[in-house]
């Protein structure tokens, strides 16, 4: 762990009294932070493509692998018509896309598909090594909040009740690093900015937004890769069990 920013209430000056900062307010991310969205994502689209090759055989020239469902819906993301839309709601139309560019567009196969692939995303997605280790040993005082801008819902990886808060994006809340999750966590616990810590993989969404609010920001970095940004944590990272130095 190596901390990257000053942070109020923490001394980074060894000649200087060091004031412990007690936090009250724990919050995560959850895609890529506590469980691997991408591993069951790739998992449920090789399901999801099999079903459409089963109802549409002839496109299979067309499907060899799931790389063309991958980039239909990476190009959906980035239009300025999305900008508002559920991540959820992006895949939905990327499979509809998907059929209306390689095949014919089918209103009920296309949603039979999306319907398909949540169900088997949902089962595929699992939670990285280190998550219950951490939560199982987390002093029970910590008030704890999963703020997310996907739609995996952790009652289905078994630690919903771990949480006080749980804020999706969509839900009558802007996606991060929209303040609209953090200040909702913080109104349901009573807490205040300083006594919060954020923990997330995105630095654009998790550490941008934790640092516009006056949280602490921690990078969980699990693969090592570089900051190539202007957006610094006050922490970095790379696995759960390193954050019990901070708490």
């Amino acid at each position: 762990m190596y901390r990257a920013r000053a942070c109020y209430g923490i001394s980074h000056d060894t000649n200087r009294v060091t004031v412990a900062l007690h936090y009250r307010l724990l919050s995560f991310d959850g895609d890529m932070t506590l469980w691997d969205f991408e591993a069951g994502m790739h998992a449920a689209l090789e399901r999801t493509r099999t079903l459409l090759l089963e109802r549409r055989p002839h496109m299979a020239a067309a499907l060899v692998d799931i790389t063309p469902m991958i980039a239909l819906r990476d190009r959906i993301l980035v239009e300025e018509s999305a900008a508002h839309l559920s991540f959820a709601e992006i895949r939905r139309r990327a499979f509809h896309a998907l059929l209306a560019e390689h095949d014919r567009p089918d209103e009920a196969l296309g949603d039979e598909l999306y319907t398909a692939y949540l169900q088997h995303r949902l089962e595929a997605t699992a939670l990285y090594s280190d998550t219950a280790p951490f939560f199982a040993g987390l002093n029970r005082n910590l008030r704890l909040a999963l703020l997310s801008n996907g739609n995996t819902h952790p009652q289905h990886l078994g630690i919903a009740d771990r949480f006080d808060v749980i804020a999706f994006a969509g839900d009558a809340h802007r996606a991060k690093p929209a303040p609209d999750m953090f200040s909702h966590a913080l109104l349901h616990t009573g807490c205040s900015p300083a006594q919060m810590i954020h923990v997330g993989d995105a630095l654009d969404t998790d550490i941008a937004g934790a640092n516009a609010i006056g949280a602490t920001s921690v990078w969980l970095n699990r693969d090592g890769r570089a900051n190539e940004t202007a957006i610094v944590p006050d922490y970095t990272i790379t696995t759960l069990a390193e954050l019990d130095a901070l708490l």
